[in-house]
């Protein structure tokens, strides 16, 4: 009971505009993103470093592609769980405070449901800037997971097969949210290098110091570890839940190259420590919580082009969530990757458009 009112009151908290983020991509509601709400006016930045184009309509192409590992530690060689995701593809819009993109699958892209079975997956994430202050956060839930090292099981499984051992049952759900002091907002733009409404005129570089809060639920009907690998791994690794709450402190860097006046390339790194509540649940009904040091970070990438009428580029990301200094039983890892294609056109709104607020 206390887990399903702390799952409801973080998804009414986000829904109601908390600084929810992931990635900075904006709030995603049943594949639609809306970006950076609540954003009025144009940021104030050094024009010499930095030039906004929040007058303008931004319509572009997108095409983005999640992943997500699960793995079950506890042996010489893990137990690697992952969630089957397609690459999507889609169109969307930005003109001042407000976007929007809506994407769909693309099966034919490695998305095969007959050798790695469904996933159900939900996300929502919200982003806001102010200034020197960053505020983000992210509700991921994915319901469905292959095995995807089932050479674990038995060394010649794929000369038998080619379908890949599943677990419906097996769900994840995870939290996060940030809050960033960004130490340079006037010569460098975060919404520059995820290639959103701002360009990078200059190279520029900033610190950044924040904090995170990272809530994770994950179980199944049956122990995580298969009962013909039960014996290699400790005994209280077999588990069919698992919930972690890390709240902690982050600090790094972004910088940003620009080269031939147009093409730029940037990268952020972030690691953070943490303070882990950890509680598990075995086969045998035993529960246990434990209070350990932990570590999170995150690390991004873009090369991008940027002029009045065009830009575009490729932004990429990698998270590792919730570790444990020590006896570590799960831990998550997660990549995104996003290409972007658009064009800036200059754009008064009319009618019912100009009466929303901010436009």
């Amino acid at each position: 009971m206390l887990e399903k009112r702390l799952a409801k009151a973080l998804l009414v908290g986000l829904f109601l505009g908390l600084p929810l983020a992931g990635m900075g991509q904006g709030m995603r509601l049943l594949g639609i993103p809306l970006d950076t709400i609540l954003k009025t006016t144009a940021p104030r930045v050094d024009r010499n470093y930095v030039v906004t184009y929040y007058n303008r309509l931004h319509l572009f192409a997108v095409s983005e592609r999640q992943d997500y590992t699960l793995r079950v530690v506890g042996a010489s060689q893990p137990l690697k769980y992952k969630p089957n995701l397609a690459w999507t593809a889609g169109i969307g819009m930005n003109y001042k405070w407000i976007g929007a993109e809506i994407t769909f699958k693309l099966p034919i892209l490695g998305y095969d449901v007959i050798r790695k079975g469904e996933t159900r997956q939900f996300g929502a994430s919200v982003n806001l800037n102010r200034n020197r202050l960053l505020y983000s956060a992210q509700y991921q839930s994915y319901r469905g997971f292959y095995l995807y090292n089932p050479n674990r099981l038995q060394p010649d499984w794929f000369d038998r097969t080619s379908i890949y051992p599943n677990r419906s049952d097996l769900r994840s759900q995870t939290f996060t949210g940030h809050v960033l002091y960004q130490f340079n907002p006037l010569q460098l733009s975060v919404p520059a290098t995820l290639l959103q409404r701002e360009g990078q005129r200059r190279s520029a570089y900033t610190w950044v110091l924040g904090g995170f809060l990272t809530y994770q639920n994950i179980r199944g009907n049956a122990s995580l570890v298969p009962s013909a690998l039960q014996a290699d791994f400790r005994p209280e690794s077999q588990l069919v839940q698992i919930k972690t709450m890390a709240l902690g402190v982050n600090a790094g860097y972004t910088k940003t190259f620009v080269f031939r006046k147009h093409y730029f390339t940037s990268f952020s790194v972030r690691p953070g420590l943490s303070l882990l509540l950890q509680q598990t649940n075995t086969v045998q009904n035993i529960a246990d919580s434990q209070l350990k040091l932990g570590w999170e970070g995150i690390a991004s990438f873009t090369l991008g082009y940027s002029t009045d009428k065009y830009y575009g580029g490729i932004y990429g990301s990698t998270e590792w969530v919730n570790r444990a200094f020590s006896q570590e039983l799960i831990n998550t890892h997660s990549d995104y990757i996003r290409l972007v294609v658009g064009k800036r056109l200059r754009y008064r709104p009319k009618g019912i458009v100009k009466k929303l607020p901010g436009l």
